[in-house]
């Protein structure tokens, strides 16, 4: 019981630790407008790395050095894929332009403007999919086994971590941790990204989860 204590609170803390250093790099960038987006952020090179080493030395130290490997490897893939896919979904028209260029001259207006929508929808769907492969393969690396029912609550994780994310970044909100933000940014989904709340609720997500399976697994 202690150790399971130890290691929720750890991955609390930890959620915490990855959340603010992205928040901070955030700020450095520059708060007002779009002035945080196409910006290196080096936070999300180092928050896999940490994961991992709170998963090697709190979760699971029977972890190889390949397992390892193929962890961080199948992270990187994961969040560049993401990382495009959210700069897509808010460059709409960019978007498609880009996916139905073969047919731009047969487009007309009225026909492209629902392509942009179409194209939302086309790249919410590519990030479940990438999100889903990523839990599958991991679970994989782990070497547990899922259920029917555990990969049905994988495929929908984006809709938990979104709303739970939303619901953190209000109630942060509210506790005057976001200064720079209104009432009114609170129901914009882009601040969930440039807050960083989604991360937080990203790795805590990740984290129970993997820590549920290994406790079902292994009764530790």
């Amino acid at each position: 019981m202690k150790k399971k204590f130890i290691r929720i609170v750890s991955l609390i803390f930890l959620s915490l630790i990855v959340f603010l250093s992205y928040y901070m790099e955030v700020l450095l960038h520059g708060w007002e407008g779009l002035k945080w987006t196409g910006n290196f952020y080096w936070s999300l090179i180092v928050i896999p790395i940490i994961f991992i080493l709170w998963l090697k030395f709190v979760v699971i130290k029977e972890l190889n050095l390949k397992e390892i490997v193929k962890f961080l490897l199948s992270y990187f893939l994961t969040y560049i894929g993401i990382f495009i896919l959210l700069n897509l979904i808010y460059n709409l028209r960019f978007t498609a332009f880009v996916l139905f260029l073969p047919f731009e001259e047969i487009l007309t207006p009225n026909l492209f403007d629902v392509l942009v929508y179409a194209s939302r929808f086309i790249n919410i769907s590519l990030i479940f999919l990438i999100l889903y492969i990523e839990n599958i393969k991991l679970q994989k690396i782990l070497n547990f086994e899922l259920t029917k029912i555990e990969k049905i609550i994988l495929l929908f994780q984006p809709v938990y971590i979104f709303l739970s994310a939303e619901i953190i970044m209000f109630l942060l909100y509210y506790l005057k941790v976001f200064p720079h933000m209104n009432k009114y940014d609170l129901f914009d989904s882009i601040f969930i990204f440039k807050t960083g709340t989604i991360i937080f609720s990203s790795i805590l997500f990740e984290g129970l989860y993997i820590l549920y399976k290994k406790s079902s697994n292994k009764g530790s």
